[in-house]
């Protein structure tokens, strides 16, 4: 059998007459039994109907990558470990169990090498390059031909050993070289801090992942990877244990360019708000007084059109002062005039009616040597009069 990993799916070809154990085709011995697949439970484990019974077995000889343990995470591959056995062992698929010396394990799962037409399936696993040799004595009954099997997919690159497989330990190795190859300098500017530290990012993670994966494969904690990588792990640890360290030294280098950039820009962009406030500041005053000084013009303004007005209004009051007086003494002159007239036409009357009774009245002795006299002796005299003694006669004083 042989089998190919494309992008993560597993592809079987089954050919008979693959190296195996001869399967009996009838019956069964006390090492081995016939059954029937029921369900694939992972990569290396399956539910199988042995004698009219339900038994969870679990391949002998090979481990696959983990993806239902209750204590670890999914495994690389480990998907497509359970992918390649399910369609290697479909439900209903004839199958034969071969035992060795311990029949079950401490899950009292059945221990078994699984057998379909000729083919060890347990093999045909690390084949794939989805599954490792694993050896737990006593049982070795089938290690021999999975460690060769697994032996072949390292060298044809399948599976675990496939360098285009983004979580095999080989792709983690081809993100080392990078690491080495970064600039030592630091860029002077900021955009080229930040190209630098974009380009060392993602290959420094992938040094990192490469190293957790180094100590997993050193540790012994993962059995799949401490199996299948276990004579490729010292020379990668050699490479990255000074790739690594550069780079990650080389990225400090550009966090710190970064954060010194970082200051000057505040220190700059406060600055440049500082000179933007002050500028507003001064615009907002000048643009103040010059509202002041237009506010003042206007009511300067406003006063002098106010008091121009008032000016113009107390002109017409007085002019209307002046003719109301001109008016006045116009008319008091009039008043006067007319009275002065009346009183002339009252001594023009007077002196008429004097001389009419002059005419009627004989003439009177004229007045006597002292100059008194009476209004006969001075006919139509209007003015003061000086009274004699007794007051009976008078004259013009």
């Amino acid at each position: 059998m042989t089998a190919k990993v494309v992008t993560g799916v597993a592809v079987v070809a089954v050919a008979a007459g693959a190296t195996g154990v001869a399967v009996a085709q009838s019956g069964g011995s006390d090492d081995r039994d016939r059954a029937t697949v029921v369900r694939v439970i992972d990569g290396d484990t399956i539910d199988a109907e042995v004698n009219g019974e339900v038994q969870r077995v679990r391949l002998l000889n090979v481990d696959t990558p983990e993806t239902k343990h209750p204590e670890k995470p999914v495994q690389c591959l480990g998907p497509e470990a359970t992918a390649f056995l399910e369609e290697l062992l479909a439900p209903g698929e004839q199958i034969e169990l071969v035992y060795d010396v311990e029949r079950t394990d401490r899950y009292d799962r059945t221990l078994a090498g699984v057998y379909k037409d000729d083919s060890l399936v347990n093999a045909d696993l690390a084949e794939a390059g989805l599954g490792v040799a694993v050896l737990y004595e006593p049982n070795d009954r089938f290690y021999a031909e999975v460690l060769e099997a697994q032996e072949r997919a390292e060298e044809a690159g399948e599976g675990l050993h496939d360098a285009a497989v983004e979580c095999t330990v080989p792709a983690l190795a081809e993100a080392l070289p990078p690491l080495e190859d970064l600039p030592a300098a630091i860029p002077a500017d900021a955009a080229g801090v930040a190209a630098a530290l974009a380009a060392a990012a993602p290959v420094i993670a992938a040094g990192e992942a490469l190293g957790a994966a180094l100590d997993l494969v050193e540790s012994g904690g993962h059995v799949v990877l401490s199996k299948a990588y276990g004579g490729l792990a010292l020379e990668l640890r050699k490479r990255s244990d000074v790739a690594l360290p550069a780079a990650v030294a080389y990225q400090q280098g550009l966090l710190a360019k970064e954060a010194e950039l970082a200051e000057e820009a505040r220190v700059a962009a406060e600055k440049a708000a500082e000179e933007k406030l002050a500028a507003e500041k001064a615009a907002a005053e000048k643009k103040a007084a010059e509202e002041r000084a237009a506010a003042e013009q206007k009511a300067a303004e406003e006063r002098a059109a106010e008091e121009a007005h008032q000016a113009e209004q107390d002109r017409a009051a007085e002019a209307e002062r002046q003719q109301a007086e001109a008016e006045r003494q116009q008319a008091e002159a009039e008043r006067q005039a007319d009275r002065a007239r009346e009183r002339e036409d009252a001594r023009q009357a007077e002196r008429n009616r004097s001389n009419e009774r002059q005419q009627e009245t004989p003439r009177r002795q004229q007045p006597s040597n002292s100059g008194y006299g009476t209004d006969a002796d001075f006919p139509g005299y209007t003015g003061p009069r000086c009274y004699a003694p007794g007051g009976q006669a008078w004259k013009p004083c």
